[in-house]
This record gives C-alpha cells, structure tokens and sequence, in this order.
C-alpha cells in the first residue's frame, strides 16, 4: 500500500501528496531492471516538512560518532536531501558540556539540517530546544529521539524509554513543538516500532505525535528490543503511516538501490532515511536519485574512486577537527571504504594504526594507486 494517498505510486508534489502524471513516465525504456526500481520513482521530488521544502527524498540518518559537520558536508556533496547531528544530550546543553555544544555547530553547506535531541522530560526538552534556536545558525528542524536503544540512554528515561510512556513522550513533543513555534521552526520525532516487536506503540504513539503539532516522523522498522539485529518489519511501516495525514520516512535494511525499492512499496513512505547503508558507499545516495529519475542503475564507480571518495573524506575531516582527531575519526571508514574493494583485515588494521595524517594520506594514495595499475 502507497501511503501518501493510498494511490498508486505515480507522481508526487512538494508536500508529499500525489499528482497525476502519464502512466509510463519512469523512464526512457521498459526494461526488467527499471520496472523493478518503480517504487523510487519521487524521490528526486521536494516534500514539505512543516513550513520547511525539502530537495529530495533521501535522508541520510543521524548516527552517533559518525554524522559529525565533515561527514554531513560529505554526504551533501553526494545529494543528500536532508542531514541531522549526531544525537545530542539535552541535559548535556543545559549543563554547558563543551562536547555536547559542539554537536549542534554546522555550516550553510549543510542546510537543510536536523539538530537532533534526546532528553527524558518535557522541560529539559523545551529548555535545549530554546537555547538551540538562539543560536546564530538557527537549524531547519528540530528532531526528538524516541527511538534510541542504547542502555546508556534508555536507563535515564530518554529515547526508546519514551515509547513505554505514551503520556509522557507526547507532552515532550507538545513542549518542543511550543518552543519552536516562535521561531517557525518545525519539529519531527524519531521513533522504534515498539518496546518489543508487535506491541503495536507506534501506531498508537504517532497519530498522537501529529495531533500535537509534530511536522514529520521518522520511523526505524525495528523494535528498540531488537537493536539492529534481524530484518525490518516496514509492514509495520505501513500501518504507522496509514495513521498519518504528514511525512513519514522510514528507515531499517536500506543497503541498496534494489532493497530501498522494495521497502519503499511495502511501506508507503514519503522519504527513505539510509543509515548503515551509506557508510563506505556514500554513492548509495546518487544511485537512488539516479534510480528515481527513471535511468535504471547508475554505472558503478571504480575501486580507485572509491578511494579517492576516502581520501576526500579525510580531506574534510582533517579541515574539520585537526589532524589528531581526524586520524582517529577516520579509522572505522577505513574498513568500510576498503574491505569491500578486497583489501585485506591486515591491510586495512595496519592502516588503523598509523598515527599521523600526512602518513596516513600517504598511504592512502598508495592504495589508491595500486588500484590504478592495470
């Protein structure tokens, strides 16, 4: 079932609601490979997210030590619609945490952009919402996370802890969603299926959110018990979506042009959000713009571009954080940009123990080049 009307998937406008457009209009030909790849077809279209357009469909997921400015401003280079932080304590921002304030920082380049906050009571929330849109570089939206599994976050009342009390996790939202009305900025919420798969909260925790003034919700099709082991259940993604009237993006298994296809016609959603997916294959993200625009499969890049794609990276982080900390950010990128060009555990460890930058791009660069030699 296609949520965004229930219709069948054949145009969409900028606040996610159909059009009509000529059946047939994928793309240029009528091959096997396009007409499986149906189900991206809009993606490469703007949707409404409050008062905020945003380019395109594809949302690349907040990912803690990982979706720091240089990563976000790399991903933006590869046509990411909409970024987010890294998950940000909001009893870290009140408490002035210097760490914690640097996570909400980013450039122009990265707009649109998500500042995303966890907390476990509907002040704290209301208090780091204020203080982040004070700020001088004011976010595009303000996202509450009511999905995290972690232990450390669920034991202090916040993230998936949320989904066990109903009340509470909506009057966190209604206090966001207050705050940031001053500012027109809007607020979404990032939830778990459920505690447990089948529980159902979800669907009863969403429509709630939106009465409440949410703008969007992201929805990982997992329960917060099954941390990221299984497969996603976007079946339940429909249901969730069935029950909303604003954006739903979805996000559990995105690790291809094929699969996002099938989870984009099992779920219905208005956007697909790529997380694990995109690390080491950031192309993952043009590929299905590419896909959307009717043109099948984009041509694949070469071992010694995916290198240079790293190095670029590192380029950035380098500008970013300094030397020190770049080299050390930089080593679980090592192994997904590597290992899957078959370069070995041994290489790729040995590579994560070189300690300064200027040897590490060296070394980089010879990797890179043994590629290279025909």
């Amino acid at each position: 079932m296609w949520r965004e009307g229930r219709k069948e998937p054949e145009a969409y406008e900028a606040d996610g609601r159909m059009e009509h457009v000529t059946r047939g209009g994928f793309g240029s030909g009528d091959t096997k490979e396009v007409e499986a790849l149906q189900a991206l077809r809009g993606l490469d279209r703007p949707f409404v997210v409050g008062s905020l357009t945003v380019p395109n469909r594809v949302v690349a997921a907040p990912m803690a030590g990982v979706t720091c400015s240089a990563f976000r401003r790399h991903l933006k280079s590869h046509g990411v619609g909409l970024l987010y932080t890294e998950m940000v304590s909001a009893q870290g921002i009140l408490h002035g945490n210097r760490r914690t304030c640097e996570y909400v920082e980013f450039t122009e380049a990265e707009r649109p952009l998500a500042v995303q906050l966890f907390a476990a009571e509907p002040d704290a929330v209301a208090r780091a919402t204020a203080w982040v849109l004070e700020r001088a570089s004011r976010p595009d939206i303000i996202d509450i996370n009511m999905g995290c599994p972690a232990r450390k976050v669920v034991k202090t009342g916040a993230g998936a802890a949320l989904m066990g009390d109903i009340p509470r996790a909506v009057a966190m939202a209604a206090a966001a969603v207050r705050t940031a009305a001053a500012a027109g900025v809007p607020v979404t919420v990032k939830l778990r299926t459920g505690l447990v798969p089948g529980d159902g909260v979800a669907r009863d925790l969403a429509p709630r959110l939106e009465a409440v003034g949410v703008a969007a919700v992201a929805l990982h099709a997992r329960a917060a018990s099954e941390f990221y082991k299984g497969r996603a259940d976007h079946g339940e993604s429909a249901a969730v979506g069935g029950r909303l009237s604003i954006p739903l993006v979805v996000s559990g298994d995105i690790d291809s042009v094929e699969q996002a296809a099938i989870v984009r016609a099992q779920s219905g959603c208005t956007a697909v959000m790529v997380a694990r997916g995109m690390l080491g294959n950031p192309w993952l993200v043009g590929d299905l713009l590419w896909a959307a625009e009717g043109r099948g499969r984009r041509p694949a890049v070469t071992a010694a571009e995916a290198v240079n794609d790293l190095l670029r990276l590192f380029a950035g982080a380098r500008s970013h954080m300094g030397d020190a900390r770049a080299v050390r950010w930089i080593r679980s990128h090592l192994g997904w940009y590597l290992r899957r060009w078959g370069v070995s555990a041994a290489r790729v460890q040995g590579l994560r123990l070189v300690a300064e930058a200027n040897r590490l791009q060296a070394e980089l660069e010879a990797v890179r080049t043994g590629f290279m030699v025909p």
